[in-house]
């Protein structure tokens, strides 16, 4: 496995850390903030519903992360689907080789057996297509500050998530300089699920020069069932950022500001 060792990071995550076309063009660090955009990150596999969804999206010249588990069970045509993803500029990052839950697993076994058993194959995998990950998102968002500090020995960033419907201005679904980040979910099963509070989060990164953080699984017309996201959420999300002159950024461009 090939560590990923930033002393300057790993010194300002122990101070900082939360516990709980244009895009081509290279952020900006602006008065009061960063540039202000959105982070859209999709978990799993659903590679064929991520193609779907990416055909509609690219009116609006978005960019996504996507994180990946279960890389062991793709088959080569996914794989290319992924490779096709990372040369448009979207990104692709780990999570995980069997959607493992990591402070479960390392309590009852060790660090040394998930880094062995869940985190190498996966990097050597990803590595071997081509698709060299510098990020990582968290099955379940599982994570505390021992599994944050292990593993940003690997990756650069890691991704965890947040929930409920609060107030923009004291949301911790915004980028703050720390490489642990906490998306909020925008699948339809969410008790939070709502487009018009979607839609005021960026309203506020636009004012206050934020970057908001979004995560999402499987893109459908119409979703039925749990870990699905409606086109036309994502369809909104992309329709304000795009209007509105904001950025879509991948995640890992975020350890890079």
């Amino acid at each position: 496995m090939r560590p990923f060792k930033y002393a300057l990071v790993l010194a300002f995550f122990t101070l900082f850390s939360c516990t709980n076309n244009d895009d081509d063009v290279s952020p900006q660090l602006v008065s009061g903030g960063y540039s202000p955009g959105v982070v859209i990150t999709l978990d799993d596999d659903y590679v064929d519903n991520w193609v779907a969804a990416d055909d509609i999206l690219k009116a609006y010249n978005w960019k996504a992360t996507f994180f990946v588990t279960k890389c062991s069970q793709l088959d080569d045509t996914k794989l290319a689907k992924l490779t096709a993803f990372k040369q448009y500029g979207h990104e692709i990052g780990g999570h995980g080789l069997n959607h493992i839950n990591a402070p479960q697993f390392i309590a009852v076994n060790s660090a040394d057996a998930y880094l062995k058993g869940e985190i190498s194959p996966m990097v050597d995998i990803l590595d071997a297509a081509g698709l060299h990950t510098t990020s990582f998102a968290y099955p379940f968002g599982a994570r505390n500050a021992d599994t944050d500090n292990l593993l940003l020995n690997y990756f650069s960033i890691l991704r965890g998530t947040t929930y409920g419907r609060l107030s923009p201005n004291i949301h911790n679904c915004y980028y703050t300089g720390s490489p642990v980040v906490f998306g909020l979910g925008i699948d339809n099963s969410y008790n939070h699920f709502n487009v018009p509070y979607f839609l005021s989060l960026l309203e506020y990164a636009k004012n206050n020069n934020k970057i908001v953080i979004f995560y999402a699984h499987r893109p459908v017309q119409t979703s039925h069932n749990d870990y699905e996201t409606e086109y036309n959420t994502l369809i909104e999300i992309c329709k304000y950022v795009k209007s509105n002159n904001m950025k879509f950024y991948t995640i890992s461009e975020l350890s890079n500001l």
